[in-house]
């Protein structure tokens, strides 16, 4: 992640946490349902900003870990009661083939289109084999930055069509076992959930 929107969410962390705080509630349960029925065990959030999806998969029993490149939304996820680390999204901070499961939802949005696909190969790494990968997305296309969310500084978005993740999972060794499309106001989210085998 750039250091520009880093600097945005370490300034504004609070903002977008109050700017946010309803957005789980209109989320469709039956997304959560599908990636908690095929996981177990250790789960890495990345980008997982205030905490709020980690705390909603934490009460699914899932053992949760939480990774964010700034260091204020780790203190508020930190606050929430889970286990928090600062890291990088390009070079996540843990052995190879140390979880079961992946949640990345909105965070990978953040970096370049570029390095997506070496951010998903660093996934790859720390997924231990058959391991499950959540990845939400904004649909549109191009990168940009803007304001956004209560987030008064402007942050690096990419956005994404449907047939180009696919074929990002697909390259990077993940095989789609559920997708489903999410559009609560003007943004339409690509959720997919896709299995290591490779």
């Amino acid at each position: 992640m750039d250091d520009q929107t880093i600097k945005a969410y370490n300034e504004l962390a609070k903002e977008y946490n109050n700017e946010t705080k309803d957005f789980w509630e209109h989320f469709p349960s039956a997304i959560i349902d599908a990636f908690v029925g095929l996981v177990s065990g250790k789960i890495l959030d990345i980008g997982s900003g205030p905490g709020k999806d980690g705390l909603i998969l934490q009460q699914r029993r899932l053992e949760i870990t939480c990774l964010d490149a700034s260091e204020e939304m780790v203190k508020l996820s930190s606050q929430n009661g889970l286990a928090s680390v600062v890291g990088d999204l390009m070079s996540l901070p843990f052995p190879d083939e140390s979880f079961e499961g992946v949640w990345a939802y909105t965070s990978l949005l953040h970096l370049k289109k570029i390095d997506i696909g070496k951010a998903i190969e660093e996934i790859k790494r720390v997924l231990k084999e058959g391991g499950i990968f959540f990845l939400g997305m904004i649909e549109g296309e191009g990168e940009v930055y803007r304001n956004s969310s209560g987030v008064g500084m402007p942050r690096l978005f990419a956005f994404y069509k449907k047939d180009e993740l696919r074929d990002i999972l697909k390259k990077t060794g993940f095989e789609i076992v559920f997708f489903d499309q999410f559009q609560p106001k003007s943004k339409n989210y690509l959720n997919f959930i896709s299995r290591k085998i490779s």
